[in-house]
């Protein structure tokens, strides 16, 4: 290991074998305050004012995060409860010379326990997991936050995966959060697609964003389960062009499914209703991955169903719409146009909604496979 000094004077390690540093050059103590203490500890006292914090961490590495939370629950006069996942643990002679216990104005024995695996007072209560996140025993609901602080995704990508947001989101409370210093876009995606709000926020010195993902608890939430046709013929694809709330958008022809119906049924009615005319409703093309949040109701989250989808005849509507039919002060309330667009040419992103833009997406992937 190679001592380093970093930009705000504190000092980090180099990991020959993976030629990473245990912190950011711009700032290790900067990093861990910013990152896990004021945008993590802080946060989650704030959400929990009484009683013990549950902290998880993924990699304890020098021990920085854990001092910085032993140095905020002194000054709150809070009991912090920390499990650290370490499955390659430092020693004392490699922790020692960095000088974290002098930097953070804590008692040396304080991190030589830490090192050591455990430490107990009345500000911590502190034990080292020596496993990794997909082998550790983890509890669920356990979490008030997350310090994700495992190395960089190039480093380590077997760590930033679904599978162990999974395990993050499943070992937080309701309205717990994780954070992290990494704010790479994979990241995020990967983030949400285990089920997690995900805000940028400002990062620490050196980056411009941070991550921090939230366990949704919306306990008056409700589902809205919508089903939607995707027609292709001739290589192009039926849209549709709605005068809403929000302005003028392109969406996918279908709507919500009512009570008593399958997807399959409520796409044929929504096409006599929509296009006056009978759909036969082919193969499942996609179901939402991601957590949709109603742009009408913040409290209902929308499953989109999609189906492939082809008429029984010739087409028997006025299909010559364009966007720009329902634009304008003048055009009626949920006014309707139907259209075309050219598949070759159609991008996920002309989309208004994000799960027709989920949808597009599966369908030009599946184009590509063959």
């Amino acid at each position: 290991m190679k001592l380093r000094e970093t930009k705000d004077g504190s000092h980090t390690l180099h990991n020959p074998e993976m030629d990473v540093f245990y912190h950011s050059v711009h700032g290790a103590w900067a990093e861990t305050q910013h990152v896990f203490g004021a945008m993590g500890l802080e946060e989650a006292c704030a959400r929990r004012p009484e009683g013990p914090i549950h902290i998880l961490e993924v990699g304890l590495g020098t021990g920085l995060n854990v001092l910085d939370a032993w140095v905020r629950a002194k000054s709150a006069n809070r009991l912090v409860v920390v499990r650290s996942l370490e499955p390659k643990p430092l020693s004392w002679s490699d922790v020692a010379p960095l000088g974290h216990a002098a930097l953070a104005e804590v008692p040396e024995e304080v991190l030589r326990n830490i090192v050591a695996g455990h430490h107990v007072d009345g500000q911590m209560d502190f034990t080292r997991v020596d496993a990794g996140v997909m082998d550790a025993a983890l509890e669920e609901g356990w979490a008030d936050v997350v310090y994700f602080d495992a190395f960089a995704p190039a480093a380590q990508p077997e760590l930033w995966t679904v599978p162990v947001m999974d395990r993050m989101r499943w070992a937080l409370k309701p309205g717990g959060q994780l954070v992290t210093y990494c704010a790479k876009g994979d990241v995020r995606r990967t983030m949400e697609e285990a089920g997690f709000l995900v805000d940028r926020i400002p990062g620490p010195p050196g980056k411009r964003e941070m991550l921090r993902a939230t366990k949704v608890a919306r306990p008056q939430g409700r589902f809205n389960v919508r089903a939607y046709m995707v027609v292709v013929q001739e290589g192009k694809v039926l849209v549709s062009y709605e005068r809403l709330p929000m302005g003028g958008v392109m969406k996918f022809p279908g709507g919500g499914v009512e009570w008593g119906e399958g997807p399959a049924a409520a796409i044929r009615r929504e096409a006599l209703e929509e296009l006056g005319q009978s759909v036969m409703v082919d193969a499942l093309l996609h179901v939402s991955q991601k957590a949709h949040i109603s742009s009408f109701d913040e409290n209902q989250q929308v499953l989109a169903i999609h189906h492939l989808a082809r008429f029984d005849g010739p087409v028997r509507f006025e299909d010559d719409g364009m966007l720009e039919d329902v634009f304008g002060k003048g055009v009626p309330m949920m006014d309707q146009k139907l259209g075309w667009r050219d598949v070759h040419t159609l991008q996920p992103q002309d989309f208004h909604f994000a799960s027709d833009r989920e949808a597009w997406e599966a369908w030009q992937k599946s184009q590509a496979a063959g």
